[in-house]
């Protein structure tokens, strides 16, 4: 039986409340605004980015000329609830499926899906600079058959995800945080809830939901990073093109924890600190270099030795909006297997091509990891390099669902002693409402 979290009933009440509360810093001109994400410094994959993807119009191979204008109605009635409360919500299922297709390896299939609901309370300077807005999410993920997305790697000795986020987690609570802008929305605040990857190490192509499925293509795993987690983070942009930002999160977040808040103790932290380059805040999903620094203390429910520190230098270059190269490196240090990240080097580059016409996206990208030595020497992995090529063609199928076949070829799995590659082959669709 599916088990219902107490919390995503309080959630509906507050919506119930949300809806028919007045707003702080209301605008009183009432200017029709469509959804945006004014976070200075999210990703492409956090909330309020998300909610802007799925509500902008698409150009799908099939025109359905009811559907599209249903779509268009809701739209417009989302936007005037915008306008009366200072609401956006989401609601969207993704779905993917995936198989092992050499037939040396046995293997089970793949699959599993994700319903979440997404909101965005703006209220505070609702549709004008330095806004503030209370930000969350509520996740059902759940697997089809007897095999997670996320653990199809255990079937063949591969220690990332093919699919991240594909769990069987039931209900959780992600985001649930308060983003606040200052100073001309020059700098940025987060605090409550959220996954440090939003803001830290930050490139424009890296989303689970519409681009690679891959862990070790959409998060550097080099890092040593915790999970959704309680934490605080700030940014600032000095002569518009150049960045810091720096935060502190608990090391012992999961998603599926309940909500604990620094059940380990305040002493046990992840922190980052970033110095990035664009040629202006608008186009840092498209043009930016930056260097990001971390370390983690040592905790105790994963043993000795367990705290490290190291970096990571992304970059990704945008022409014409339609073509990105990416680039990243990483590097740690690890002294024990009881580190949690698991490359101590990891290198990834790929591209991907946006074909305006049709919506559609096209990415390549390949990962070159080095394990962790420590468990590398200890004999627990077959192979002291792990290889991952992705490719995928994302289809629009139609104003709201998408398709995406999905490619991955993996060279020497981490604790695959018998076979030195494995080829995972999978389709993901996607439907916004």
């Amino acid at each position: 039986m599916t088990r219902s979290h107490p919390l995503i009933h309080s959630a509906l009440v507050a919506l119930v409340l949300m809806l028919s509360s007045p707003v702080l810093g209301k605008d009183q001109s009432n200017k029709d605004k469509p959804y945006d994400d004014n976070e200075a410094y999210g990703s492409p994959s956090s909330t309020s980015a998300q909610l802007e993807e799925d509500n902008t119009s698409k150009y799908p191979i099939i025109r359905m000329p009811a559907l599209d204008q249903a779509t268009e109605d809701l739209r417009q009635w989302k936007s005037d609830l915008y306008k009366d409360t200072g609401f956006q919500f989401g609601l969207a299922y993704t779905t993917i499926a995936q198989r092992v297709v050499d037939p040396d390896i046995v293997a089970d299939d793949a699959a599993g899906g994700i319903l979440r609901f997404s909101g965005k309370w703006e209220l505070f300077n609702r549709s004008k600079v330095n806004s503030g807005s209370l930000v969350f999410f509520v996740d059902h993920r759940h697997k089809y058959g007897d095999t997670a997305p996320a653990e199809l790697g255990n079937e063949f000795g591969y220690l990332s995800q093919t699919a991240m986020l594909y769990r069987d987690f039931d209900d959780v609570i992600g985001d649930f945080k308060w983003v606040q802008n200052f100073a001309d929305d020059s700098i940025g605040i987060v605090v409550g809830r959220y996954d440090p990857n939003d803001y830290q190490n930050v490139l424009g192509y890296a989303s689970p939901w519409t681009g690679f499925s891959n862990l070790d293509n959409l998060i550097n795993m080099s890092i040593a990073v915790p999970d959704y987690s309680w934490g605080i983070g700030a940014g600032t942009w000095m002569a518009n093109q150049y960045y810091v930002l720096a935060g502190v999160n608990d090391a012992n977040g999961v998603v599926s924890d309940d909500l604990e808040f620094f059940e380990q103790g305040m002493d046990e932290l992840y922190k980052y600190f970033e110095f990035g380059w664009s040629p202006s805040p608008q186009e840092r999903y498209f043009k930016n270099i930056h260097i990001t620094l971390w370390h983690v203390d040592e905790r105790k429910i994963k043993g000795p030795d367990s705290d490290s520190s190291g970096f990571v230098i992304g970059f990704n270059w945008t022409w014409d909006l339609q073509w990105m190269i990416f680039a990243q490196l990483g590097i740690s240090d690890a002294d024990s297997t009881n580190d949690v990240q698991l490359y101590e080097q990891q290198i990834s580059l790929g591209f991907i091509k946006y074909f305006e016409a049709r919506s559609d996206l096209l990415g390549l990208a390949i990962n070159h990891g080095k394990t962790i030595e420590p468990l590398y020497d200890a004999g627990f992995a077959a192979h002291e390099y792990t290889t991952t090529i992705e490719t995928f063609y994302r289809i629009q199928i139609a104003e709201t669902i998408q398709i995406t076949p999905n490619l991955q070829y993996i060279i020497d799995p981490h604790t695959n002693f018998e076979d030195d590659t494995a080829t995972v082959f999978g389709v993901r669709i996607r439907l916004v409402i």
